[in-house]
């Protein structure tokens, strides 16, 4: 009778990964506004920014845990399927996907936009690929995959930290100094990574589907 819940648990982080880009949008358009205000707007629109960043962060975060419960429950209920197979990755990397267009606006550095291209373009192919009919007997994604897609977490939930905790501050931070937060050069570092992990495994599975 719990046999829908892995399912019901991975179709949610698909909603969750549009949540997280409605916020980071909403929070884009509230720093918009918080440029050319004064007095009590420029303190509502602050106050706006940094709820909307605090949503994002949430929801990404809420996402992020249903990748985890979505395996558990599956082998807790003896409820694995074909369908969750498939879409389980597919959610990931809408999350992901989602997620890194989210930090790309807020942040707007190349040191983001290109690891985050490389990301979203490796994901796109990967989605395409396995829709084809010689990757229907390939295995599901390996350890090192997992291991991408935990790293890509780490290190957006970390860059959406400070914006959600003081966005006003992080802003002016950024205008001095682009990227010049606590920690910031090792998350972006971290991104690099994961954007490296991303073209190996691509090039793993590719490897998988011709010796098939």
């Amino acid at each position: 009778m719990f046999a829908w819940i892995p399912n019901a648990l991975t179709m949610s982080r698909c909603v969750f990964a549009v949540l997280v880009l409605y916020g980071q949008l909403n929070a884009s358009v509230a720093a918009d506004a918080l440029s050319g205000a004064g007095g009590d707007e420029a303190l509502r629109q602050a106050t706006l920014e940094q709820l909307w960043h605090q949503f994002a962060l949430l929801a990404f975060i809420s996402g992020a845990l249903t990748d985890f419960l979505d395996g558990w429950a599956a082998r807790q209920f003896k409820a694995e399927s074909r369908f969750g197979v498939w879409l389980d990755p597919v959610a990931d990397k809408l999350l992901v996907g989602l997620a890194l267009l989210g930090v790309s606006l807020t942040l707007q550095s190349w040191l983001i936009y290109l690891p985050a291209a490389l990301i979203i373009a490796r994901d796109v192919f990967m989605t395409w690929l396995r829709t084809r009919p010689e990757a229907a007997g390939v295995a599901a994604p390996s350890s090192l995959a997992k291991l991408k897609t935990g790293i890509e977490m780490a290190a957006i939930a970390g860059l959406m930290l400070p914006f959600a905790l003081a966005p006003a501050s992080v802003t002016a931070m950024e205008q001095s100094a682009p990227l010049a937060l606590a920690g910031a050069g090792a998350l972006v570092l971290l991104l690099w990574v994961a954007a490296a992990l991303s073209l190996v495994t691509a090039a793993q599975y590719v490897r998988v589907i011709r010796a098939v």
